[in-house]
């Protein structure tokens, strides 16, 4: 088994490859390659994001999202001992 250091870690750099994706993905919708559709009605109950919510606008909340999750990884390997 992997010390919970070394799994903290790694998952922390998952989170930090799922932050680089998220804002390669917002890119490409400032760029027109993918369309900007209203956000599902989910997603903005899940985020509270304004009713007239676009795709762009769940995508800037999921990756504050996985940016925090990297963070906190990144936190407990930091303070675990093995």
């Amino acid at each position: 088994m992997i010390s919970s250091k070394t799994a903290h870690r790694l998952v922390g750099y998952f989170e930090e490859e799922a932050v680089y994706s998220y804002t390669e993905y917002l890119q490409g919708i400032r760029e027109g390659k993918y369309e900007n559709i209203p956000a599902p009605q989910i997603a903005i109950d899940y985020w509270h994001l304004k009713k007239d919510a676009r795709l762009s606008d769940v995508i800037l909340a999921v990756r504050k999202d996985e940016m925090n999750h990297r963070d906190v990884n990144h936190s407990f390997s930091n303070h675990l001992t093995k």
